[in-house]
């Protein structure tokens, strides 16, 4: 005959999650065993990470992320509670309130929530980063709510992949999957950041393009090579007509002087808004970390294997 003594704890922790305080409070006064289990501040804040999501961890990747989220945040959830279970009772207690102050509490979330999606749509436009750390922080609140909220989810992943934190926003996009299996568009944005990353890391048969954020070493060689060849005075720089050069040979187009200046300005260049190989190498880090295949592509171009990085025999 199993006795209670001998049930493993896995399967009393998992009771523990379908129980609440109350129940669980009566099961541990039936044996010293169960008393200890259920004492356990690590299981009361394995529960509440199971019951109400880990929003601390989720502060943590926003802010780390760079984002300012509400300063009302960081009292919340800056640093994990001491005591779990009296966090618990209490966080139970604030979600499950009335009938009627749920109802007005979730119509009040959507609203929030369709708001957030109208605000990320003026951010693709304004480039306004204020607007992510306003989106951000209100997902964070609806969630702090409505723990089961798979959008919040999804919003603060599509925000970490606008801010190319791609490992984070998987990361996040897993949590909204725990709440939610059936949420489809986490699955469309997962696929979309998963494509990316293999492209940063490469196949089996692929250098990597990226490392630790930055271009890989041998990516960095390859495109100093491909810098150089077209410095044809060899002043570290690339001047307006070698680097219209450049870009004719890399895409066929003829770009305007005014692009080139810019180019220079906004990634690194010499007085004379002549093109460093720093800046080269700018443009080209944000260029593989938005679409490495684009990379591979100009190597390609230029002589190179897209793939292994090395240079091409040439006929």
């Amino acid at each position: 005959m199993l006795r209670i003594e001998d049930i493993p704890e896995p399967v009393l922790t998992e009771l523990a999650y379908a129980l609440d305080p109350s129940d669980i409070a009566r099961l541990a006064c039936t044996c010293k065993s169960l008393s200890q289990i259920y004492s356990s501040n690590e299981l009361w804040r394995s529960k509440c990470h199971h019951d109400f999501g880990n929003l601390f961890t989720v502060y943590q990747i926003l802010t780390t992320a760079g984002l300012e989220l509400d300063p009302t945040l960081e009292a919340k959830f800056a640093h994990e509670p001491a005591n779990w279970r009296r966090y618990y009772i209490e966080k139970n207690a604030a979600v499950n309130g009335s009938e009627n102050q749920n109802h007005a509490l979730i119509e009040e979330g959507e609203e929030e929530y369709k708001k957030a999606q109208q605000d990320l749509q003026s951010f693709q436009d304004s480039q306004d980063v204020s607007i992510l750390n306003r989106v951000a922080s209100k997902m964070v609140w609806i969630l702090d709510v409505f723990p089961g909220h798979a959008g919040c989810y999804h919003l603060l992943g599509f925000i970490l992949y606008v801010l190319n934190r791609l490992e984070e926003s998987i990361i996040l996009l897993e949590f909204g999957r725990t709440v939610d299996p059936e949420y489809e568009p986490i699955d469309d944005l997962e696929e979309e950041i998963s494509k990316i990353l293999n492209g940063y890391k490469g196949s089996e048969d692929e250098e990597p393009l990226i490392s630790d954020s930055n271009l890989s070493p041998k990516l960095t060689q390859v495109l100093s090579e491909i810098f150089d060849t077209f410095d044809k005075d060899n002043d570290g720089a690339l001047s307006n007509q070698e680097l219209g050069n450049f870009i004719f040979t890399t895409n066929g187009s003829h770009p305007p002087p005014q692009f080139l200046v810019q180019m220079a300005q906004r990634f690194g260049g010499t007085r004379r808004n002549w093109l460093t190989k720093e800046g080269f190498l700018a443009f080209y880090l944000e260029q593989t970390l938005d679409d490495p295949s684009e990379t591979r592509n100009d190597l390609t171009v230029h002589g190179y294997d897209g793939h292994t990085l090395q240079k091409l025999m040439q006929e």
